[in-house]
């Protein structure tokens, strides 16, 4: 109560407090528009557990982050109730702090990329796409996204959950851009067109939970006689789809690649719908995709693996720093 007081002081808005049934704890803001919301951005700082998080943009960029006097920042800042520390001019970091909720974080980080993108010299491209499918653009973690704007150079831009917009923005060289950008058509088509073809069917939507979201549970809203039959469909669709992993020391990982990825070129070649993923320091390989794809492609990296660790071992060495030159040699 204290801290409210002291809010509704130094503000000029009104705030009332209110216990529900769960004993959460609810708190009105009522006040001219700019009380409210400097209001809301104190009552978040000091009530709600804080996080923190980095967005790096270029560092000719963070003057449009901060706008005229400030002005852009300190918006920012009341929309998304977050504090938003950027460096100085004279520090070289591009790194830009955000703290506050999870939500908030990732609200006000969506607005530095986008304020970015527009500044960016390079091609930018949007494309619109149904909400229910950022997931599996995303995919888990976001690991499938990352996957594409590391091998394309180009920067997505995927609203967050929390953030009411459709829009996906790319940023980068036109060539990379236009790989990119085909890459996320082709996920959402092959998704778009497994839900849209039960819903054609069936007459019942599909709604995916999002990727952040540790719920697996798949939401179906039709008529009552119609559920059992699309339930069925999504059950055939799940079983379909399946992830496995293959037991590979790390240190084996870029032998099985194959120098330029040739070795794995080949399988992805055969298997184009099955996602290969190497996570540096762990001893195993993840594949995901068609189930009968990901056997035949399990099958032959597992041969792989057997073959080189017959034909191969591997020991650590500690070896004085000051002998490294001489191992490496002249030009490496």
């Amino acid at each position: 109560a204290k801290i409210c007081l002291e809010i509704m002081q130094r503000t000029g808005a009104h705030l009332e407090l209110s216990l529900a049934k769960d004993q959460g704890l609810s708190i009105m803001v009522s006040g001219k528009l700019d009380a409210v919301m400097k209001a809301r951005k104190d009552i978040v700082a000091r009530l709600q557990t804080q996080a923190s998080a980095t967005v790096a943009i270029p560092k000719e960029h963070h003057r449009f982050v901060i706008g005229k006097n400030g002005e852009k920042l300190q918006d920012l800042e009341l929309k998304t109730a977050t504090k938003i520390q950027i460096p100085r001019p004279d520090d070289p970091s591009n790194q830009i702090k955000i703290t506050g909720t999870k939500e908030g974080i990732e609200k006000a980080r969506h607005e530095v990329l986008l304020i970015s993108a527009e500044q960016d010299k390079r091609a930018v491209e949007r494309l619109e796409v149904e909400k229910a499918f950022h997931p599996f653009i995303a995919g888990p973690y976001n690991r499938l996204v990352g996957e594409i704007m590391q091998e394309t150079g180009t920067r997505i831009n995927i609203p967050p959950p929390s953030v009411n917009r459709t829009e996906i923005v790319f940023t980068g060289e036109k060539e990379q851009l236009a790989q990119a950008v085909a890459r996320i058509k082709k996920i959402y088509e092959e998704k778009g067109n497994s839900l849209q073809e039960i819903l054609e069917r069936t007459g019942v939507s599909v709604e995916i939970p999002p990727s952040d979201s540790i719920s697996e549970t798949v939401i179906l809203r039709g008529e009552p006689e119609k559920l059992g039959q699309a339930l069925t469909e999504v059950y055939a669709k799940a079983n379909s789809f399946t992830v496995s992993s293959v037991a590979a020391p790390s240190w084996l990982h870029r032998f099985i690649i194959g120098k330029k990825g040739q070795n794995l070129a080949k399988i992805t070649q055969q298997m184009p719908k099955v996602h290969i993923e190497f996570t540096e320091g762990e001893d195993k390989i993840t594949l995901e995709g068609p189930t009968e794809d990901v056997n035949v492609a399990q099958e032959q990296i597992e041969g792989m693996v057997k073959d080189l660790i017959n034909r191969m071992d591997y020991v650590e060495i500690n070896i004085d720093h000051k002998f490294h030159r001489h191992l490496i040699g002249k030009s490496g």
